[in-house]
């Protein structure tokens, strides 16, 4: 019991940066969706059940657009795609005994935040001994912990944003959005001290979203992340194969 309190007050500790990211964009949120002028119970349910950062944005520019609703769904699921390549790494790393309920919560409420520091500090998941903390599958109170504040932010960020939006300054929106932006690269550029094959991967992944978006446009995004993880994969093999492992 006092090993699962732990993890949970460890995970508060951790979901701390996420939440700090998470106010300024969801406020902005909140704010553009009134401004494009949509009912407060559309704006703040489309926060609560999608929670899925960029597809919320684009879907209420097309629900104020007048879109059909299948155009909006087909276009969400496109945009949330990428979801799935987090998904299938993160789901290998959580232990088999969480139930598929908890699990059911787990990966409505997964972010790429939240991937990115759960994979940052999962030595802190698990009270076991150094040497095996690598090895060791993410806890359920650990995940709780790192999870429900973000979205409990997201839901208030987006209540304050709705709240105050006749007051704020359209001008002001993409400021609020930086501190999102910073959150991602701090996590991300740990990542790449002292790693060959994690800076191969970000090159290769940036390099192609970069080249490709004037041709793709937001699916660059998903080719990017297959193009990285095809560079990772041979990356990997490469090291393994000098080490003499069979493969």
């Amino acid at each position: 019991m006092n090993d699962q309190k732990e993890l949970f007050r460890t995970g508060l500790k951790d979901s701390v940066a996420i939440v700090a990211g998470f106010i300024p964009a969801c406020f902005t949120f909140g704010l553009v969706g009134k401004g494009l002028g949509l009912g407060s119970l559309e704006v703040f349910l489309l926060s609560a059940l999608v929670f899925a950062g960029a597809s919320q944005f684009i879907g209420i520019k097309m629900l104020a657009a007048g879109a059909a609703a299948p155009v909006i769904l087909l276009l969400t699921l496109i945009i949330n795609l990428r979801y799935l390549f987090i998904s299938l790494s993160f789901g290998g790393q959580l232990n088999r005994n969480i139930s598929y309920l908890a699990r059911t919560w787990i990966g409505f409420s997964l972010t790429e935040e939240v991937y990115a520091v759960s994979m940052l500090t999962r030595e802190k998941a698990n009270p076991k001994s150094v040497n095996e903390k690598s090895n060791q599958p993410l806890e359920l109170p650990y995940l709780l912990g790192l999870q429900i504040p973000p979205y409990v932010a997201n839901l208030l960020a987006t209540a304050s944003g709705i709240t105050l939006a006749s007051y704020i300054p359209a001008f002001y929106l993409p400021a609020l959005n930086t501190s999102l932006y910073a959150l991602l690269i701090a996590l991300v550029v740990p990542q790449l001290k002292g790693s060959l094959r994690n800076m191969a991967i970000c090159i290769s992944a940036a390099g192609s979203s970069w080249l490709l978006h004037p041709l793709l446009g937001n699916s660059s995004i998903l080719v990017a992340m297959i193009i990285g993880m095809a560079v990772g994969s041979l990356f990997r093999v490469r090291v393994q194969a000098e080490k003499g492992v069979s493969l």
